[in-house]
């Protein structure tokens, strides 16, 4: 289990099982103990999923919101299997995914986002309000939401954590991917980049290549994985073709399906 879960800097964990019933209740943070040391102990619960009735569970989750869950008995693998690969391959890979607009690219972010979250990784979404992935994943556990709008001006969180940035702001986004980066390593990270040029202010294609390119400088870090969407049907020829000489490892999804066109030789 060491190889999915990392707790980083703590002063004790404590193990404990729990039983059906103890699922009806909300549970106490633990004791830190004599000694006032600076660090935070760490608590992890061990479930049978046999015992564990979905609905009760979810419920249980939604009155302990400091939990998260880590699903031992599903694949760590939904999404690079598809492609014949395994988490440890593409971990720290950049990715071009290039989808049509009639494709399910939803359920395709969706797997790598719950591969993320199966192997106990800090999961970001940078996306837009309008966009149909950002409805897609709104409101899925332990998902973290970056929603760029125009009708803002100030970066915002909400009540349920989402986070809200004006629009075409590259130097918000390489602030906060920064951010998630510190504070994600010791268990590692995967983002999705959707909407990129309303990330990314640009007149030009270049332009918004260039901010791109910065991002995947930040990104270029072992324990980061990052997935970066672009529709093949709206994209101007002469961006997707820069961009492929960008990513080392791509995928493209359309009538078939989902296959790798590039992969790194390892």
């Amino acid at each position: 289990m060491t190889d999915r879960l990392s707790f980083g800097p703590t002063s004790t964990v404590f193990v404990n099982e729990l039983s059906q019933e103890n699922l009806e209740g909300i549970v106490s943070p633990p004791d830190s103990g004599p000694g006032g040391t600076r660090q935070e102990p760490a608590e992890l619960f061990l479930l049978e999923s046999s015992k564990a009735p979905r609905p009760q569970l979810t419920e249980f989750l939604r009155r302990n919101t400091s939990i998260e869950l880590l699903n031992l008995s599903e694949s760590t693998d939904p999404f690079s299997s598809m492609v014949e690969l395994d988490h440890q391959k593409i971990r720290g890979s950049i990715i071009l995914l290039e989808y049509e607009t009639s494709s399910d690219y939803e359920g395709i972010v969706d797997r790598f986002l719950a591969e993320g979250v199966s192997n106990a990784e800090l999961c970001v979404l940078f996306t837009t309000k309008s966009s149909k992935l950002y409805r897609a994943i709104k409101g899925k556990r332990m998902i973290k939401i970056i929603a760029a709008s125009s009708l803002i001006s100030v970066p915002d969180e909400l009540p349920d954590g989402e986070m809200q940035i004006p629009d075409k702001e590259l130097g918000l986004v390489a602030a906060v991917l920064s951010d998630f980066l510190d504070n994600s390593k010791n268990s590692g990270a995967s983002f999705v980049f959707d909407s990129i040029t309303e990330l990314i202010r640009g007149e030009r294609w270049e332009q918004v290549y260039s901010g791109i390119k910065q991002l995947i400088d930040l990104l270029t870090v072992p324990n980061a994985t990052a997935l970066f969407l672009a529709n093949i049907n709206t994209m101007e020829p002469r961006f997707l073709g820069a961009l492929h000489g960008a990513f080392a490892l791509q995928l493209r999804l359309d009538h078939e399906g989902l296959k790798a066109v590039k992969v790194p030789a390892h």
